[in-house]
C-alpha cells in the first residue's frame, strides 16, 4: 500500500475527510446533471447551424438518455468488481473528453455520436457516486449526504437551462460543452488525490457479456417504445417491432441471469422487500415528477397565457423545495428510520398533484406556486429516505450495482412519465386546441396521476410490515 493510501486510510474515519470525499464526487454528478438539461436550450441554435429538423435534433438528447439508461447496471456491476476510485476517475475522464469532442463537432451526426460517448462517462459517474458515499459514511449517517446528493441533482437540473442560455447568448452553443472542461479537470485531479482505493474483497470473475448485451438491447428498445410510441402510434409497425425485440431480449436476460454464475444483475436482490419496494416506489416517484414539468408549462402558456419568462420562474418553487427538503428527509431517515419520512413525503407529493388537478382558467400565480411547493416538499422528503432504504437493504459490496440500478430507475421513470403524461392528454377526449378542452385534458391527466401517487404512498406504507435486512459488521470500509 502506498504512503498516500496509508495517509488516507488514517483519516478515513474522520468526519471532515468524509465530506471532502463527498464534495469531490458530487462535483462529477453535478456536471452530468447540468449537461442533461443544458442542451435543451441549444436546440433552436443547432437547428439553424446544422440545418437539421426536430426529428434529427431529438437524438442529441435521446441518444444521451438511452445510452445512460442502458449501460448503468453494467457499469455498476463492473465497479463492484474493480476499484471504485479508478472507475469513477475513468468516468470523469470519458465524460470530459466526450464534452470536448461535442464542442468540436462539425456535423449533427458527429454531435450525436460524441454525445453517446459522453453518456458512457456520465453513466459511470452516476453509477458510482452513491456507492462511494455509502462506503465513506457509516450506517446511520448516510441519510444527510445522500439527501444532499438529491439536492445536487436538482440544482444541476435547475442551473442547466439558465447557464446554457447565458453561454449561448455570450458565445455559441459550443460553450455549453467547453464549460465541462474545467469542472472535469478539477474533479479528476481531486479524485486522484482525495479518494482512497475502494475495492470489494471478492475475487474478480468473468463478466457476463451476453447478459449485459441482452439487458442493453431490451432496455433501449423498451425506452424507444415508451418515448416514441405517441409519435409512431402504439400499434404502428415500429412500436410493435421495438416492444417485441424488448420483450424477447429482457426475457432472455432474465433466463440468462438465473443461470449465470456471475450475473450482471443479481436477481435474488429483489427477494428483499425493502429493495424491491424501494425501487418500485422510486420509479413511481419519477413518473409523477415529470407531470408538472411537461404539462404545467403547456397549461400556463395555452390556458393562462403567461409570458415565457414568467413560466420559467413559476416552475422554480418545486426545485427549490426539493433542494431544501432533500437533506431534511435524509436527516429524518438517520434519526427516525426511513419509512415515516418516505411515507410522509409521498403523501405530500400526492397532495400537491391533487392541487394541480384543480387548476383551471381562473387560477392565479399563487395557486401554481403553492401546488408546486407542496409537491417539491413531498418529493424532497421522500427521495432521500427511499434511497437510504434501498442502499441499506443490500450488502455494501453490492452498492455499485445498487446505485446504478437506482439511477436506471430514475431515468426509466422520467421517460415513462413523459410518455404517460402526453398519452393521458391524447386519450382525454378533449379538443386540445381550445382553452376549455386543454383545461379539461390537463385536469384529467392530473387526476390519473393522483391515483398513481396514492398507489406510491400505499406501497411506502407497506414497507412498515417488511422486515429489513440487517447489515453485517463488514459493511465498513
Amino acid at each position: 500500500m502506498s504512503r498516500m493510501q496509508l495517509t488516507l486510510l488514517r483519516y478515513s474515519d474522520t468526519n471532515w475527510y468524509r465530506w471532502v470525499v463527498f464534495a469531490t464526487v458530487v462535483s462529477g454528478t453535478f456536471m452530468v446533471n447540468v449537461d442533461s438539461s443544458i442542451v435543451n436550450v441549444a436546440l433552436p441554435v443547432l437547428e439553424r447551424d446544422f440545418h437539421a429538423g426536430p426529428e434529427v435534433l431529438q437524438w442529441v438528447i435521446s441518444s444521451y438518455l438511452l445510452m445512460i439508461t442502458g449501460v448503468l447496471p453494467i457499469v455498476g456491476g463492473l465497479s463492484d468488481r474493480l476499484d471504485r476510485k479508478v472507475v469513477f476517475m475513468a468516468g470523469v475522464g470519458i465524460f470530459t473528453v466526450g464534452s470536448i469532442l461535442c464542442a468540436l463537432s462539425d456535423s449533427i451526426l458527429q454531435l450525436i455520436l460524441f454525445r453517446i460517448f459522453q453518456s458512457i462517462g456520465g453513466a459511470i459517474i452516476m453509477g458510482n457516486v452513491m456507492s462511494i458515499v455509502s462506503h465513506i459514511f457509516p450506517t446511520g449517517k448516510r441519510g444527510r449526504p445522500l439527501g444532499l446528493v438529491g439536492s445536487v441533482v436538482a440544482a444541476g437540473t435547475i442551473v442547466g437551462p439558465s447557464l446554457g442560455g447565458i453561454l449561448i447568448s455570450l458565445y455559441s452553443w459550443r460553450a455549453i460543452f467547453w464549460v465541462n472542461l474545467p469542472i472535469g479537470l478539477i474533479s479528476f485531479a481531486t479524485s486522484a488525490f482525495v479518494l482512497m482505493a475502494i475495492r470489494s474483497n471478492k475475487p474478480l470473475h468473468r463478466f457476463d457479456t451476453l447478459g449485459a448485451g441482452l439487458f442493453f438491447i431490451g432496455i433501449v428498445c423498451l425506452m424507444l417504445f415508451i418515448s416514441e410510441g405517441p409519435k409512431w402510434g402504439w400499434r404502428g409497425i415500429q412500436s410493435i417491432l421495438e416492444i417485441t425485440v424488448s420483450s424477447i431480449s429482457l426475457s432472455g436476460f432474465i433466463w440468462r441471469e438465473l443461470k449465470a454464475h456471475n450475473p450482471v444483475i443479481e436477481l435474488p436482490l429483489f427477494r428483499s422487500g425493502a429493495f424491491t419496494l424501494g425501487n418500485l416506489t422510486g420509479y413511481l416517484s419519477y413518473v409523477v415528477m415529470m407531470f408538472p414539468g411537461i404539462l404545467l408549462p403547456l397549461y400556463m402558456h395555452d390556458v393562462l397565457q403567461i409570458p415565457t419568462a414568467h413560466i420559467g420562474l413559476l416552475l422554480t418553487p418545486q426545485a427549490i423545495c426539493m433542494i431544501i427538503f432533500s437533506p431534511v428527509g435524509g436527516w429524518f431517515a438517520d434519526k427516525f428510520g426511513t419509512n415515516w419520512p418516505a411515507t410522509t413525503g409521498f403523501l405530500f407529493a400526492t397532495l400537491g398533484l391533487g392541487l394541480m388537478s384543480m387548476l383551471n382558467t381562473a387560477s392565479s400565480y399563487v395557486d401554481i406556486v403553492i401546488a408546486l411547493s407542496v409537491f417539491g416538499l413531498g418529493m424532497g422528503l421522500f427521495t432521500s429516505p427511499n434511497n437510504v432504504s434501498v442502499l441499506e437493504s443490500v450488502p455494501i459490496e453490492k452498492s455499485g450495482l445498487t446505485g446504478s440500478l437506482m439511477a436506471t430507475v430514475r431515468n426509466f421513470g422520467r421517460v415513462s412519465g413523459v410518455a404517460i403524461s402526453v398519452l393521458l392528454l391524447q386519450i382525454s377526449g378533449s379538443d386540445l386546441k381550445t382553452i376549455q378542452g386543454f383545461t379539461h385534458a390537463f385536469s384529467f391527466a392530473f387526476k390519473i396521476v393522483v391515483v398513481i401517487g396514492v398507489i406510491g404512498t400505499f406501497l411506502t406504507i407497506i414497507r412498515f410490515t417488511v422486515h429489513r435486512k440487517i447489515r453485517q459488521p463488514s459493511d465498513g470500509l
